[in-house]
């Protein structure tokens, strides 16, 4: 199977025991679209261990480039001091620590795995892109034409210039999956009941960030027969339309 999920930010405990709830095995593979590290307890463990895996990969997500931007080469609009600052004040405190603990090695073996990171991933007619996508203005006839003239920027930061408006594919089986922006923030967003930080999706948008970070939940998307899995804030497992 395929499975889909994001956000997870070092909470890894919890994400191999997502892994165990699902019984994933070597012949699936998981997407992480973005944010593995930051905010919770384990982000650099996390990331050593999908970065062993060869049948999960991660892409780049906001958090990785903040990350490179203060281990590595500084390219945002920033100064140094303002990119570590802002770092530090987003989550970042614990992945630095653990970060400048590693030996030589290790640390440039995390900076080149991240350098090398896609900013998104083409499956099928399914695209992972961790905040979103843009068609204003871009002429396509492919989706891999449309991705190729996306802004990377955009693709890891825009939130609801993406969410907040309808996005018409000709082909009505082509779907963006995204993280990046809590569920329940989008819901309010958009004026919509904030009773659910299970997915939110409209037809061809699936925002697969739900919050876990923040007491909301884990998720697990499988590509292949569209079930969704979810691990509650107390530890709760279960299938979305089963007894919960």
């Amino acid at each position: 199977m395929i499975y889909l999920t994001s956000d997870i930010h070092g909470c890894f405990k919890e994400f191999k025991e997502m892994l165990n709830y699902l019984d994933f095995g070597p012949e699936d593979y998981l997407y992480i679209v973005g944010d593995a590290v930051d905010r919770g307890p384990e982000p650099i463990p996390l990331l050593q261990y999908i970065m062993e895996q060869p049948n999960i990969e991660l892409l780049m997500g906001n958090h990785e480039q903040g990350f490179l931007w203060n281990v590595d080469v500084n390219t945002s609009v920033l100064s140094d001091e303002e990119i570590r600052s802002f770092w530090l004040s987003h989550g970042g405190q614990e992945t630095y620590v653990q970060y400048i603990d590693l030996p030589e090695n290790e640390q440039k073996a995390i900076v080149e795995y991240l350098r090398q990171m896609p900013v998104y991933k083409i499956v099928g007619k399914n695209i992972l892109a961790h905040a979103g996508i843009f068609m204003d203005d871009i002429e396509y006839s492919t989706i891999e034409e449309l991705m190729a003239q996306q802004d990377p920027q955009k693709i890891l930061w825009e939130q609801k210039a993406f969410y907040g408006k309808p996005l018409h594919f000709e082909d009505p089986e082509v779907r963006v999956f995204f993280g990046h922006t809590f569920t329940l923030i989008i819901r309010d967003d958009l004026g919509l009941p904030l009773d659910s930080t299970e997915i939110w999706e409209d037809g061809n948008r699936i925002g697969l960030d739900c919050g876990y970070a923040f007491g909301g939940k884990m998720v697990m998307y499988c590509l292949d027969t569209d079930d969704v899995y979810y691990l509650t804030s107390s530890g709760k497992f279960y299938k979305k339309g089963e007894n919960n």
